[in-house]
C-alpha cells in the first residue's frame, strides 16, 4: 500500500502541475512552458500507462518487457518534444494552429 500512496501523491502533485501550466500556457505563448509541458504531459502518460499495464497484464514474464519499453517510449517522447520546442514552433503554438485552422465547406472544394 506505500508505494500506491506514494505513485498517488506523486501523480496528483503531477496533475497539480500541469492544471497550473495550462493557464500559463494559455495567456501567452512562452519557451520555459512549452519545455515544462513537453516534461510533464509525457511523465503524466507514462504514469497511467503503467498502472494500466501493471494492473490488466497478468503475464508476469511481459510485466519488465513492457515496463522497458514503455520507458524508452517516454524518454523519446520527452526528447522529441522538447526538440520540436527549441527547433520549430513549439507545443504551444502548434496547439493553437492546430485550434485555429478553419473547416473547409465542401462546396469550396470544387
Amino acid at each position: 500500500t506505500t508505494v500506491f500512496f506514494s505513485f498517488y501523491g506523486d501523480h496528483r502533485f503531477l496533475l497539480y502541475l500541469l492544471l497550473r501550466s495550462s493557464s500559463y500556457v494559455s495567456s501567452g505563448i512562452n519557451a520555459e512552458y512549452g519545455h515544462a509541458l513537453a516534461i510533464l504531459v509525457p511523465l503524466h502518460t507514462h504514469w497511467g500507462l503503467e498502472q494500466v499495464f501493471t494492473d490488466y497484464v497478468h503475464i508476469k514474464a511481459l510485466i519488465p518487457v513492457i515496463g522497458i519499453l514503455l520507458k524508452m517510449l517516454t524518454g523519446f517522447t520527452i526528447v522529441a518534444l522538447l526538440y520540436f520546442n527549441q527547433h520549430d514552433i513549439g507545443i504551444t503554438q502548434a496547439v493553437k494552429d492546430i485550434w485555429n485552422i478553419q473547416r473547409v465547406k465542401p462546396e469550396e472544394l470544387s
